[in-house]
């Protein structure tokens, strides 16, 4: 199943990862510009309304929320330690230490 996705659900987006659509967690196959390719098998298709889509319909998506935790923390300026990216780096410092 292909689903044509906006720019911010892409960016937030990854091969193996997850996107809900409609309401149903599915696996994320693969990806191309702005679409999505998910893994639907037939029993989630019977079970859930995705097996009644048609093309061109609009549905919700969720971008995967480990994506959505990483891009709020890029936004903040924060690393997996809890320091800044910078902190302390200076061009200078850069210099004294040899790169150019």
């Amino acid at each position: 199943l292909s689903i044509a996705v906006p720019e911010v659900v892409a960016r937030l987006t990854v091969p193996q990862g997850s996107i809900t659509v409609a309401g149903v967690s599915l696996t994320v196959v693969d990806m191309a510009d702005m679409a999505v390719r998910v893994s639907l098998i037939p029993h989630t298709a019977a079970v859930t309304t995705l097996g009644d889509l048609r093309g061109g319909e609009q549905v919700n998506l969720e971008a995967d929320l480990i994506g959505r935790y990483v891009a709020a923390l890029l936004a903040r300026g924060v690393t997996l330690g809890g320091e800044t990216p910078n902190a302390g780096v200076t061009w200078d410092k850069l210099s004294e230490a040899g790169f150019r």
